[in-house]
């Protein structure tokens, strides 16, 4: 017995054709729009769980590749080490959740008119203080865990290792890695507008995830939990993992203008990736007015 009601109880035929890149641009202009319209909890509480995610994301991709090196090679251990830190872009991008970063894609609906230029400056602040939040208490939950002590302390090691590069780093390439990580990163959540379904979603975005980690890009977030997790390593980690590790724990240090020295390049390195070469480069191909 047929349960459509309709005459002949026919159904719509499904479409599993993905979503072409005229109509995914007005897919992205409506989601800029409308994420500018949350209230500042919601906007709040989205971008602290997508902090959180990173932080998952990252620990996930330090674990797996402890002692990858020597196995595998390089090469290959980063490409292993970007599939485990596409979980923070998974959980975040399909489940919800606001990162800064990708939240760069907004300029898609400022650009065409619907979103002010202040409607856009309250979301991107609302989420960058929020990403910062998550990032920074996932990161002190995972010490307080344990996970830094994971297989002989290699785990901490690898998060120190990645925050000391990063504030290794100067302002130049800093800001560089953060145009072309962004880029990346929002060329895939761009991709996830031609889905029809959530694995749809999760194919196209893993790829440029895997590259971004593969290709030692940077962006803001990342930022956000590797430093203050280096930090909550050097006060919460007992004498037995500073032993283990082989590390002086007076070497780690981190004040709020050492993280602001490495956070400032690269989150303005992002909006340039991110809302101009991706962002405003797909507004002029499908969303700019024609004239005639």
């Amino acid at each position: 017995m047929s349960l459509d009601h309709r005459p002949g109880g026919s159904r719509p035929p499904v479409d599993f054709d993905a979503v072409l890149p005229h109509d995914m641009a007005r897919r992205a202009e409506a989601v800029g729009y409308e994420k500018a319209g949350k209230d500042v909890y919601s906007l709040l509480a989205l971008a602290a769980m997508a902090g959180g995610y990173v932080a998952f994301g990252a620990t996930f991709a330090a674990t797996v590749t402890v002692g990858l090196d020597s196995a595998v090679g390089p090469g290959l251990a980063m490409m292993i080490g970007g599939l485990a830190f596409s979980l923070a872009y998974v959980l975040a991008i399909v489940g919800g959740a606001e990162l800064f970063t990708t939240n760069n894609l907004m300029v898609m609906a400022w650009a065409h008119g619907r979103l002010a230029t202040v409607g856009l400056l309250r979301a991107w602040a609302i989420v960058f203080v929020g990403n910062l939040a998550g990032a920074v208490v996932t990161a002190a939950l995972l010490v307080l865990a344990g996970q830094h002590a994971g297989l002989d302390a290699r785990v901490g090691v690898r998060l120190l290792e990645e925050a000391q590069l990063l504030q290794s780093l100067g302002i130049m390439p800093l800001f560089f890695l953060g145009v072309l990580g962004n880029t990346l990163l929002c060329l895939g959540v761009w991709l996830t507008y031609s889905a029809r379904s959530t694995t749809d979603r999760i194919l196209a975005l893993t790829p440029p995830v895997v590259a971004f980690y593969a290709m030692g890009l940077v962006h803001a977030v990342a930022v956000m939990f590797y430093l203050p997790c280096a930090l909550m390593i050097s006060l919460f980690a007992g004498p037995e993992f500073w032993a283990v590790a082989g590390v002086d724990a007076e070497t780690v240090t981190l004040s709020p203008r050492d993280l602001w020295a490495v956070l400032a390049p690269v989150t303005a390195g992002n909006i340039i990736g991110g809302g101009g070469l991706v962002a405003m480069a797909y507004w002029f191909v499908y969303l700019r007015p024609r004239e005639g």
